[in-house]
């Protein structure tokens, strides 16, 4: 097999269901859609703010479950918020509550697909390298990619971008105070980091019972999310 083309077809696979969440997030703001230049900054931000997670997940000598539900939840929500507080608050086009959001979601957006890519090209090459005539192993390594994909790249994606938005709407709702903004950032990243965590904690856990609270916890959040949104619309100022 083509190794080029394989290496294409994973990085697809990676970025297909991103690109589709990337479009949902950004048509949601109806009133005064952000700018793509904009939008393309904070994206590649949220790249760069996964490169110090996927380090510290490969890197870092401690128990993998215990890194992945411990430090890169922390690190992660952290790392985005800042790309978001830094490359978008003080923008002139950061206009109204919604956007707070949108960005986030953006941003992690960026990270998953980071995130995702690496972590599916890892898991093909150290698959193909043990995967030889004889070995016993009883998956292939596209098989393999196929499994962490499910889980990373379809759930995980949509749980980063949800994440990022428990957050986003605190940091909308910063900028332009409703009476009952105080702490909601704070609020929000912790929401952000445990959610994480207890999805980190499910994918690592064998057998069918986590995989359907892991889809049961993207639905709450999913719910809080489109909730927030629709409230943050409601109350932008460009309605009046």
């Amino acid at each position: 097999m083509n190794v080029l083309g394989t290496v294409i077809g994973i990085i697809a696979l990676a970025i297909a269901p991103i690109a589709f969440l990337l479009w949902f997030f950004y048509t949601r703001d109806k009133l005064n859609p952000e700018p793509r230049g904009l939008i393309l900054k904070i994206f590649l931000l949220g790249m760069l703010a996964a490169i110090p997670v996927v380090l510290i997940q490969w890197l870092l000598p401690l128990p993998r479950f215990w890194v992945a539900i411990a430090i890169v939840p922390i690190v992660a929500e952290i790392a985005k918020y800042c790309m978001v507080r830094w490359g978008a608050y003080d923008s002139a086009e950061f206009d109204e509550p919604v956007d707070g959001i949108i960005f986030a979601a953006v941003v992690g957006l960026g990270f998953a697909t980071l995130e995702n890519i690496v972590v599916l090209l890892l898991t093909y090459f150290t698959v193909t390298s043990v995967t030889v005539p004889g070995s016993g192993l009883p998956f292939s390594p596209l098989q393999a990619v196929l499994d962490l994909f499910a889980v990373r790249g379809l759930l995980g994606a949509l749980g980063h971008a949800l994440w990022s938005s428990f957050w986003g709407y605190g940091l909308g709702f910063t900028k332009f105070p409703d009476g009952h903004s105080k702490g909601l950032v704070g609020k929000g990243l912790l929401a952000a980091i445990l959610s994480y965590a207890l999805f980190n904690a499910l994918a690592l856990s064998p057998g069918l019972l986590p995989r359907l609270a892991m889809v049961l916890l993207l639905a709450i959040s999913w719910f809080a999310v489109m909730r927030g949104m629709g409230r943050a619309l409601e109350m932008s100022p460009l309605r009046e």
